[in-house]
């Protein structure tokens, strides 16, 4: 990747996160009191137990340091819009989706410099130099809650022409998604090779993982499948375009898409390797 296309990567982050943005509405949120428990859930699954089941599957598959550090950062990021998709697919609660995506998104900002932090002093230690948080804080505030924050701007001021061309700029999104993930995967072609079987079982573990923990708490809690499916999908499915795009800021490089972004790019892949079958399982399950 060259250094004008690894420039342009924050500006596709920035617009697919106006695109949810212009999904959402101050209605969206009401969900929020009307199944507080719901949301509650959800939101505990997809803060905190996602980085967990990361760091379960990194400390017993002991990956390289750097893609251990890779995965843990997929782990951090939030869903997308790929996850409202799949909800409704799924026949599940999409407003609590959608609710959980925005707040989850907009929460990251302050989630994502803490945890990355953390993450980096650990597995990599052995890195010259130091990370910022304050530095990813403002840099998540510009390409993910700036651009939400006017999305909805944009929905509220010009509302049925975003709803005219919603299948567009959505459409627009997800080339921007796939060329993303193309990108990172072709930027570390051989390391992908040497290291495919392994990242690939971890990623695959880690997203079945996810799945049964977050069905489980959900049972546990006594939600109906209706909420249970929209938090497991929600759970497990992660914007592995942020990843992608903060990786050569975490790292520096001015040039090429460093180690760190190959884990979010095939956890981009191999969540709908894993999702698909199991919302075709559970979408006509509600009881």
């Amino acid at each position: 990747m060259d250094n004008t296309a690894l420039a342009l990567l924050p500006l596709a982050l920035a617009y697919i996160m106006f695109t949810l943005g212009t999904g959402l509405k101050p209605s969206d949120f009401k969900v929020i009191a009307s199944h507080p428990k719901a949301f509650f859930v959800g939101l505990v699954n997809q803060v905190i137990f996602v980085p967990l089941v990361a760091l379960v599957v990194v400390l017993v598959m002991v990956p390289p340091p750097a893609m251990a550090f890779g995965i843990m950062l997929i782990s951090f990021c939030p869903g997308g819009v790929t996850s409202n998709i799949l909800t409704y697919y799924a026949k599940g609660n999409v407003a609590l989706s959608v609710a959980l995506t925005g707040v989850v998104s907009l929460l990251s900002v302050v989630t994502l410099p803490i945890f990355i932090t953390v993450a980096f002093d650990h597995f990599m230690q052995d890195q010259a130099g130091s990370i910022s948080a304050v530095k990813i804080g403002l840099v998540m505030f510009l390409l993910t809650t700036l651009p939400v924050t006017l999305g909805m701007l944009a929905r509220y001021k010009f509302t049925n022409f975003m709803i005219r061309r919603s299948g567009t700029l959505n459409g627009l999104a997800s080339i921007f998604f796939v060329l993303i993930v193309f990108a990172a995967i072709a930027s570390n072609w051989a390391l992908l090779q040497s290291q495919l079987a392994n990242i690939g079982v971890e990623l695959i573990l880690m997203i079945m993982g996810l799945f049964v923990l977050s069905i489980l708490t959900s049972q546990l809690f006594k939600l109906s499948w209706f909420d249970t499916k929209t938090i497991s999908i929600e759970t497990s499915i992660q914007n592995s375009t942020t990843a992608i795009t903060l990786a050569p800021i975490i790292m520096g490089t001015a040039a090429g898409l460093p180690a760190i972004a190959l884990p979010a790019a095939v956890y981009g892949v191999l969540m709908y390797v894993v999702a698909l079958p199991v919302i075709a399982l559970i979408r006509n399950k509600s009881g």
